[in-house]
């Protein structure tokens, strides 16, 4: 009897216990999700240097955060007709490169020299013309002359009022002279405004030529020669296979990409649903593929508002960002990874 009363509590204790544990798991499930998505590692900042340098192509349509969505509707078909640089835009219909020294993975400084390439006679004769001051010395010329003429017919103005207080000139030469003085002053405001939008047009060519031959060149010597700079510090993470001494593009191309690599970006794209539950400031951290084992911790520094492109009957992912210091240059642009938030650490 004891011994059957005994064993009625133990199984109802072990019942009471094993609904408890039942109650609890979902709690303890629900406050150790984590949420694993892929993500890929992008420069911060990257320059693509193509020629033409200065081209009239059409844009492409730029939806949502800019970023190619993992689901998108099927591309249009375009034209893939090569055209030439007049075609695009361009006053260089040929571009021979003359040096190109730098290879993937040089460090380069804003300005430097990237591309040496020879400058078209055509294109060096306009570039003189549009640095020469014949025209601003003309508008000089022409302002001084009529800015005499006004001192000359005041002086006469004066003289002729005098002469007036004596009865000695009739009142209509001096009308007829203060009229010219007008005449004369709104010649010359049209002159300085002349003058002045000369003077802007030297000043920014100066400014261009010193862009593209340096800083210290001597802009009434310009070089048969032109250089092509960075347009900021990085490191060259391409190079155009055919860049070399003596290639001459008469054709639409990329020439080299520069980049910042520290630190660098990683962008993940997240379903809907998991977009929810995140928020910016969230720990995460990163796995490489290419690294496996090597933990990057990090925090998610910005959650995109508008969805990437997708078809009315797919879901929507937004797009999410994270920065890594990468001193060591290890992590290179376009390494996928996985990307891992435990939402109970983040709370």
């Amino acid at each position: 009897m004891t011994s059957t009363r005994f064993f009625a509590g133990t199984l109802s204790a072990l019942a009471l216990c094993l609904a408890l544990c039942l109650a609890l798991l979902p709690a303890a499930t629900a406050r150790a999700e984590v949420l694993t998505f892929l993500g890929k590692s992008y420069c911060p900042i990257k320059y693509e240097i193509t020629w033409p340098f200065v081209t009239k192509a059409d844009k492409g349509v730029s939806q949502g955060s800019g970023i190619t969505a993992n689901v998108y509707e099927l591309p249009k078909e375009k034209s893939t007709r090569e055209r030439s640089a007049a075609e695009l835009g361009s006053d260089m219909r040929r571009l021979r490169i003359l040096s190109a020294p730098l290879k993937v993975g040089d460090k380069v400084d804003e300005d430097q020299i990237l591309i040496t390439y020879e400058m078209p006679l055509e294109n060096l004769m306009a570039e003189k013309q549009a640095l020469s001051r014949a025209d601003l010395n003309n508008e000089d010329h022409a302002l001084a002359f009529v800015e005499h003429q006004l001192d000359v017919i005041r002086q006469q103005q004066a003289d002729l009022e005098n002469q007036a207080a004596d009865q000695s000139v009739a009142p209509n030469t001096i009308r007829y002279n203060q009229r010219e003085i007008e005449a004369l002053m709104l010649q010359r405001d049209f002159l300085r405004e002349k003058r002045d939008l000369a003077q802007q047009r030297y000043d920014n060519a100066v400014i261009i030529a010193k862009s593209k031959y340096g800083k210290d060149q001597d802009i009434r010597h310009l070089p048969r020669v032109g250089y092509i700079r960075a347009p900021g510090s990085g490191y060259v993470l391409w190079t155009n296979s055919s860049l070399v001494p003596g290639m001459a593009f008469t054709k639409q191309a990329s020439l080299i990409s520069i980049g910042r690599l520290d630190p660098i970006i990683v962008r993940a794209s997240v379903h809907e649903i998991a977009a929810q539950k995140l928020k910016v400031g969230d720990k995460a951290t990163v796995f490489f593929h290419a690294m496996p084992g090597q933990p990057f911790h990090t925090t998610i520094s910005k959650i995109d508002f508008v969805a990437q492109p997708a078809m009315l009957q797919q879901p929507s992912f937004y797009e999410l960002e994270m920065t890594l210091p990468n001193p060591d240059l290890r992590i290179k642009e376009g390494m996928r990874c996985d990307v891992t938030v435990d939402l109970d650490a983040a709370k």
